[in-house]
């Protein structure tokens, strides 16, 4: 310890505050904590006893965008999801499983604010009722005010919710566990009122309510550490080169 302290009073003395910033980015590695994978699907034997495991992946879907655009598995490939679901009536904000002033004012709001950070984030919301059956008609009224949205960061598409939802969650799978009405969730099905994150190589990587404020923030903690799992994988591959 002593002899870096004197290295960076060297470097300051004679190189300046921009040479220290340099040097340590190059040599002091950050310690990041990396995201736990949801949705294990385990392999047993003749006796029972675990042999394999693989986290879920996203498996091929087809959904069709408000404007009519496919949405496929190929769509989501190197691209960090927002996966929610969405209301034809949530122009009563009772009415809708997705919080979203607050969605808007801590999660969308931050994408839009700083596009080259979030540049491969995109939010997916898929268009159900309120307990979570597929709803194949958007309202005049919910495409209006979606519309204040830039569609480009923001999908909304019909189509059937359920490979985002099944993975293995807490013995059974994610689209089963029913809602808690009492903290203001919609509808029979906690997953209506979820939000669910998706890295880059379609695995499950959180899931957090997307009603309440305090979910929201957490969930927004969740997406930058994935970010920064993101960008250290990319540092690593550029000291390698």
């Amino acid at each position: 310890m002593p002899g870096i302290k004197r290295v960076i009073a060297i470097l300051l003395i004679f190189l300046g505050p921009g040479a220290i910033i340099w040097w340590m980015a190059h040599t002091i590695e950050n310690h990041f904590i990396d995201l736990p994978y949801l949705g294990w699907e385990y392999k047993y034997d003749e006796n029972g006893r675990k042999i394999d495991s693989t986290a879920y992946k996203i498996p091929p879907f087809q959904l069709t965008s408000f404007d009519g655009t496919p949405i496929t598995r190929d769509s989501i490939d190197n691209k960090f999801i927002i996966l929610t679901t969405i209301q034809n009536d949530c122009e009563e904000l009772e009415n809708c499983a997705l919080g979203l002033y607050h969605f808007n004012e801590i999660i969308y709001s931050k994408m839009i604010d700083h596009p080259d950070s979030y540049k491969n984030v995109r939010v997916l919301s898929i268009l159900t009722d309120k307990d979570g059956n597929p709803d194949s008609i958007p309202s005049p009224l919910l495409i209006e005010m979606m519309s204040e949205y830039d569609q480009r960061f923001w999908w909304l598409a019909v189509g059937d919710p359920s490979p985002f939802v099944s993975f293995p969650y807490y013995g059974d799978i994610f689209k089963n566990h029913p809602s808690t009405p009492a903290e203001g969730e919609i509808g029979s099905k906690a997953f209506v009122n979820a939000m669910i994150l998706i890295d880059k190589k379609g695995n499950i990587r959180g899931v957090a309510g997307a009603k309440k404020d305090a979910d929201m923030r957490n969930f927004f903690d969740l997406l930058k550490l994935l970010k920064k799992e993101e960008f250290k994988a990319e540092r690593a591959l550029k000291n390698k080169s």
